[in-house]
C-alpha cells in the first residue's frame, strides 16, 4: 500500500490524501450502543502513570465516538500525524448535515494543552463529498456544517493541519460523530467548504 501523501505549506502544514492512497489496514472497533464502527489509520500507545494512583490513558479508536469527551483517539506517529484519518462506518445509509467534534484531549485542561489539536481537516463520505474545514481552537464541542447533506455509509476525517501540544505533538480527537439534536447556544458552528482538487505532493519533512 503506498504511503499517505503529506503536503506542506508555510502556515499551516497541509496533507493531501487521494482516495486510492488510503490504507487498507485500518484498526476498527465497534461501538454497539451507538450502532456504528470506528476505524483509524494508526493508534497511539498508552500513556502509563507517572505517579502512583494515576490511571493509564488509552487512545482506542472507539473512544472518539463513545459520547465521553474524557476519552480520546490519537494517532500513533511521532510527528504531527498529517494524513492520518478516523472513520465512522454505519450499518445503513445515513443522512448527515452536521458533525459534532471535540478537538483535542478533553479529559482535563492540562491534557488538552499538553496534546496536539487539529487546525484543519478534510471530510469525505461514501457519496462523493469532499469538504475542507478550519477548526476552532477550544477545549469543547464544535459543530461542523457540511457543504451539503450527505447520504452515506461512512464518514471520515483526515488531518491536514495540526498544532502540537506542549508535551505531546500528536493531536487527539475526543468526540467525532453525526449530530442530530439541538445544539447549545455556546457551541460554535464552523462551515465546511467543498473542494475539488487535492493539494500538491509534499516535501519529505512535511510531517515533523
Amino acid at each position: 500500500m503506498p504511503a499517505l501523501l503529506i503536503a506542506s505549506m508555510a502556515a499551516p502544514a497541509l496533507a493531501a490524501v487521494p482516495t486510492d492512497e488510503l490504507p487498507g489496514n485500518l484498526t476498527c472497533q465497534q461501538v454497539p450502543e451507538r450502532g456504528w464502527t470506528v476505524c483509524a489509520s494508526t493508534v497511539r500507545l498508552p500513556l502509563y502513570p507517572e505517579k502512583p494512583g494515576d490511571t493509564t490513558v488509552f487512545f482506542h479508536p472507539r473512544h472518539a465516538a463513545d459520547g465521553d469527551p474524557k476519552t480520546a483517539w490519537s494517532p500513533g506517529q511521532r510527528g504531527l500525524n498529517l494524513g492520518t484519518l478516523i472513520e465512522l462506518r454505519f450499518t445503513a445509509v445515513r443522512r448527515i448535515r452536521y458533525l459534532a467534534l471535540w478537538n483535542g484531549a478533553g479529559r482535563s485542561p492540562k491534557a488538552w494543552a499538553g496534546n496536539g489539536r487539529l487546525r484543519q481537516a478534510l471530510i469525505q463520505t461514501s457519496d462523493g463529498l469532499t469538504d475542507r474545514v478550519d477548526l476552532v481552537e477550544r477545549n469543547g464541542m464544535q459543530m461542523i456544517a457540511l457543504s451539503r447533506p450527505a447520504d452515506t455509509l461512512w464518514i471520515r476525517l483526515i488531518a491536514t493541519a495540526a498544532t502540537p501540544g506542549a508535551r505531546h505533538r500528536p493531536f487527539a480527537i475526543s468526540e467525532f460523530r453525526p449530530f442530530d439534536g439541538e445544539r447549545s447556544l455556546d457551541v460554535p458552528v464552523v462551515g465546511a467548504a467543498m473542494v475539488d482538487d487535492w493539494l500538491p505532493a509534499p516535501p519529505k519533512d512535511g510531517n515533523r
